[in-house]
């Protein structure tokens, strides 16, 4: 069954002479716990579908469905609570708050809402990752690997139904990327965790169990690994 379907996703942008399809007619379907790298040059239209696909964009045609809901039926508002509750995002760059613990951090979705966290998946994620004795630290009192790793529990926090992963390893180190490429993968598998990870690194890539290729705003690879 799929958790994210994309029929006939287009965006255009400008007018006229000046018009840019940055994506024409994207069909596409991924299955629950399914772990897809999406893979271009840069400009292919890889982040646009990310925006679109993480309801900070809508498409010009076609629409995106998310775990039985139509994005082009969402408000503003009702689109950034949809994004909060249902998908998780991991960027290149952490994007923590400065001021708050890692506790914190990972359970500002959940503040948001006014929900207490449950206690047992909570350890479980902060277990997984290897930041069970950093929870009270600054994000500036982190490796960037370890930033990362928080960066991941808080998208995993509300259980969502779809990780999309920007580029996640663009800003570390080869040690660090290994050790945040097995963080995925684990919540993945053990989480059972639905990920959507956007890269211009076939490396990278070659660890997703799908490997789906974009160029020119258009879909021209879809293999299956393993």
């Amino acid at each position: 069954m799929n958790i994210l379907t994309c029929e006939g996703v287009s965006k255009v942008y400008g007018s006229g002479e000046n018009q840019v399809a940055a994506l024409q007619g994207i069909d596409l379907g991924v299955e629950r716990g399914e772990f897809v790298a999406i893979i271009g040059a840069s400009g292919s239209g890889k982040s646009t579908l990310l925006h679109i696909l993480g309801s900070v964009d809508k498409p010009t045609g076609g629409r995106v469905i998310i775990d039985g809901t139509d994005l082009s039926t969402l408000s503003r508002t009702q689109a950034a609570v949809f994004r909060r509750r249902k998908v998780g995002l991991v960027y290149q760059f952490y994007n923590l708050i400065p001021t708050l613990t890692v506790r914190k951090n990972i359970l500002m979705p959940l503040a948001l809402d006014k929900k207490k966290p449950e206690q047992a998946y909570f350890d479980k994620i902060v277990s997984a990752l290897g930041i069970s004795e950093r929870l009270e630290a600054l994000p500036h009192q982190l490796s960037g690997g370890q930033q990362q790793r928080v960066a991941i529990a808080r998208s995993l926090i509300y259980r969502p139904a779809l990780l999309l992963a920007d580029e996640p390893t663009g800003n570390l180190d080869r040690k660090n990327s290994r050790e945040i490429m097995d963080m995925l993968k684990l919540s993945n598998r053990n989480l059972e965790q639905t990920i959507l990870l956007i890269t211009h690194d076939e490396k990278v890539a070659l660890e997703a169990d799908r490997i789906i290729t974009i160029e020119d705003g258009r879909i021209v690879g879809d293999e299956k690994r393993g």
